[in-house]
């Protein structure tokens, strides 16, 4: 018995809930798929809303949650005991994608199926963003479980829906991103190891390089926040992204403000690599650093 939780924001999900209605039928096993609008646009509203299928509920939210609060409260609203959490913004890939996370439904597992980008090149605005998540994020389950809960994303993942209620994700982390390594490492603390397996949704949505350069600054923020919390409850994982361990490193030999200083002064040139047609992942990471160490 499983609920299909999709946190939907402007975004067109008739075609992905249609997929999934179909192979849920398939298993044989009771199952909802329950889409919560977290109050987009009225366009999205409209598409959405009406979607019949039976086992399809819609929710609609009047006021914008946030990436945290709106999975919280898909884990409140669902009906059955085992949750798959997908992205609105995803397209299923293999024709077992359902059935792959059946045997994986027991109360002490949660379970990573990863994700994949088109191969297709996109449009030269959306290219950095694509290139971002071919190179950093879709990863073969060999690489994943080397640091299994690090890996961890929440676009695609099984959980037993009373062990989230226990370990909700941290509604504290009200801008953009990394409320998923936070649960990660939250999972960690209570001895929980998640299992990566190889059941790939396709990322679809991805934003133009200068939305996506904007968003990943927000994200930002709420890495920092996550390494004040860890701190203080999980210090033995301070040091859980690559990022942070370089912060901190240069922290340590007082150069994390030159870095910042350095590359705010070469930011418009930074900036002209990444929005255009050979963005360099390795530059991004440098500007992230920079930006990551201006933050207090």
């Amino acid at each position: 018995m499983f609920s299909i939780c999709i946190p939907v924001y402007n975004y067109n999900v008739c075609q992905l809930v249609n997929d999934l209605h179909r192979q849920a039928i398939k298993c044989g096993q009771p199952f909802e798929i329950l889409l919560m609008d977290d109050a987009s646009q009225d366009e999205y509203r409209r598409k959405n809303s009406a979607i019949k299928l039976p086992y399809l509920r819609y929710i609609q939210l009047t006021e914008n949650a946030g990436r945290s609060k709106i999975r919280n409260r898909l884990c409140d609203a669902a009906q059955y005991p085992y949750l798959i959490f997908i992205d609105c913004d995803s397209a299923v890939y293999s024709a077992d994608y359902i059935a792959n996370y059946i045997p994986f439904f027991k109360p002490d597992i949660v379970c990573y199926g990863g994700c994949i980008y088109n191969d297709k090149m996109p449009d030269e605005k959306k290219y950095l963003r694509w290139k971002y998540g071919k190179k950093r994020e879709s990863l073969p389950v060999w690489q994943r479980e080397k640091e299994p809960n690090f890996s961890f994303k929440s676009g695609n993942f099984l959980i037993y829906k009373n062990l989230l209620k226990k370990n909700p994700f941290n509604e504290d982390l009200s801008e953009y991103g990394h409320e998923d390594t936070f649960l990660g490492i939250q999972l960690l603390g209570e001895g929980i190891f998640i299992q990566q397996i190889d059941n790939p949704l396709i990322h679809l949505g991805l934003e133009d390089s200068e939305i996506f350069i904007a968003k990943t600054e927000k994200a930002l923020v709420n890495l920092k926040i996550i390494d004040g919390i860890l701190q203080k409850k999980y210090p033995e994982y301070v040091k859980h992204s690559r990022l942070v361990r370089i912060e901190r490193n240069l922290k340590k030999l007082r150069l994390n403000s030159l870095v910042a200083f350095i590359v705010n002064v070469f930011k418009p040139i930074i900036k002209k690599n990444l929005l255009g047609k050979h963005p360099s992942i390795l530059l991004f990471d440098v500007y992230k650093l920079g930006i990551y160490s201006s933050k207090k």
